[in-house]
């Protein structure tokens, strides 16, 4: 048995000692079958293991994960890991990711092996965040130990595969985890936004109307679909001017800008998000068909990508010009996996005075995903 250690000061490794991911890594680029329980994963060890797996070319692997089930996911490692497990299923690997649901398991286990024999195992205090090392755990010291020994290592393996039996776990897409929603930071500090507490957003919602309009985002199928790529909340990638990856326009259809109590043409009113924000928006344009935040463009596209970003489904991008894959680019695809692909605009009964002293009418916007299992809210 050998000890893998962090290497933090004031505690820094010996010289006999190995750090978890640098052995990690090592036996791993060693390895055709790589199995693994943890309690928690993170986004970035998560793709950092999909790396892994192919880098090294390993056919087998499984990743089972045991805390979330009975806890709840970040929403953002939730879409991580479905990615993964999609990305092992259509590729030759004989991979998957799994969630423990018969009870919380906080073990860390992984075994490796190569054409069929024990190469390696580990037993300690690193989750699979130990393996893409990140501001969040740079400073968490953790110790762990490994064997060489066949038999060590059959009797690791041994409790991962009772924990794959179906009457300890199921793949992720079978499961219905519940969902921790994050927080969309892309606003955090903005000028113009406000935050504000999830009983103010309640406070708001007892005083919604029934005037309300469900508004679609006009979006592309997928990347390869070169309708609307260019348009409504990809308008950053129309051709022309340069415009910043978080200015949207939301264009309005007719049908819905002529049906009763739709605001009025360029009327500002105050827009109060079921998140928890709250900005100036109004409608304007040729005909009343935009739908833009008042005094800034990018904070309703901060708010509706920011949703995006804090699920883990699509990355910022500094430079749109340089996007020539449309990495950037919002598809149908993605908002199906958001779980929704509309913003909802009700009218309250409230009014409420602006900074200027302008009383204006106060109106919920909506865009959190349509699902039951989303069910707290990190503010």
């Amino acid at each position: 048995m050998r000890l893998l250690c962090s290497n933090i000061l004031p505690l820094r490794m010996e010289e006999s000692q190995k750090a978890f991911i640098e052995y990690f890594n090592e036996v791993a680029s060693n390895s055709d079958c790589l199995e693994i329980a943890v309690g928690y994963v993170s986004k970035a060890a998560l793709k950092e293991l999909g790396k892994v797996v192919e880098e090294n070319r390993i056919s087998k692997v499984c990743l089972n994960i045991g805390m979330y089930y009975l806890e709840g996911m970040p929403e953002g490692t939730y879409h991580a890991a479905i990615s993964l497990n999609e990305a092992w299923k259509k590729s030759d690997v004989d991979g998957e990711v799994r969630i423990v649901k018969a009870f919380k398991y906080h073990g860390k286990l992984y075994t490796f092996y190569k054409k069929g024999k024990p190469i390696a195992g580990i037993v300690g205090s690193h989750n699979l965040g130990g393996i893409k090392l990140e501001a969040s755990n740079l400073r968490q010291y953790e110790v762990s130990a490994v064997t060489e020994i066949p038999e060590e290592i059959e009797e690791i393996s041994s409790i991962i595969h009772k924990l794959k039996q179906p009457n300890c776990s199921a793949n992720i897409q079978e499961v219905n985890v519940p969902i921790i929603r994050e927080v969309n930071r892309a606003l955090v500090d903005q000028e113009f936004v406000t935050k504000i507490t999830s009983d103010e957003i309640n406070a708001y919602q007892s005083k919604i109307t029934d005037t309300s309009f469900e508004i679609p985002l006009k979006v592309p199928v997928n990347h390869e679909d070169p309708k609307m790529r260019g348009s409504n909340i990809n308008v950053c990638y129309a051709n022309g001017r340069k415009r910043a990856w978080w200015e949207v326009e939301m264009v309005v259809g007719k049908e819905i800008r002529d049906l009763p109590g739709y605001p009025e043409h360029q009327v500002p009113f105050m827009a109060v998000t079921d998140d928890g924000w709250k900005f100036q928006a109004w409608t304007c344009g040729q005909n009343n068909k935009n739908l833009y935040s008042k005094d800034d463009l990018k904070i309703m596209g901060r708010w509706i990508k920011g949703r995006l970003v804090a699920t883990g489904l699509v990355e910022p991008v500094n430079q749109v010009e340089a996007d020539t894959t449309f990495e950037g680019m919002i598809t149908e695809e993605m908002l199906e996996k958001y779980g929704r692909k509309s913003i909802t605009l009700t009218k309250t009964t409230l009014r409420t005075t602006t900074e200027d002293g302008t009383e204006v009418d106060v109106w919920m916007l909506s865009f959190l995903p349509r699902n039951a299992d989303v069910e707290e809210v990190i503010l």
